[in-house]
């Protein structure tokens, strides 16, 4: 499901600034819901608030789609270092929440199975 809010094409570079969020939703989704997904990403954008404002959406999240639409187009609107910057503390930020709410062992699993399916080959084509 796209979005379209009328903003510009996402900045080269912002896509692949978001793969990470696509494949931690993938793994947590189904065990918090779309929604605590949500929630727990306008945490950590409220605890970076103070260095990275302009990461703020103005609308709330109701979908982790909707979350990567208003992301890309934030991180279009500035330079890619700055935008790659903020991304990482984002991420850490979300990982450190994530670590408090269900523990640091089960986080590292959660996260390390995103890490996976990210290099596995996603048909079968691929893998021949």
């Amino acid at each position: 499901m796209t979005i379209s809010t009328g903003a510009q094409d996402p900045a080269p570079g912002s896509n692949e600034l978001l793969q990470p969020w696509r494949r931690i939703s993938l793994q947590l989704c189904p065990l918090i819901g779309e929604s605590g997904f949500c929630a727990l990403f306008g945490r950590a954008v409220h605890m970076v608030g103070p260095d990275h404002a302009w990461l703020a959406p103005q609308q709330p999240c109701r979908s982790p789609d909707q979350l990567f639409v208003l992301l890309a187009e934030r991180l279009a609107t500035v330079e890619l270092g700055r935008a790659t910057a903020a991304n990482d503390t984002l991420l850490q930020t979300f990982t450190q929440l994530l670590a408090t709410l269900i523990g640091e062992a089960l986080t590292q699993r959660l996260l390390a199975s995103a890490t996976a399916s990210a290099d596995q080959p996603t048909n079968v084509q691929e893998q021949k």
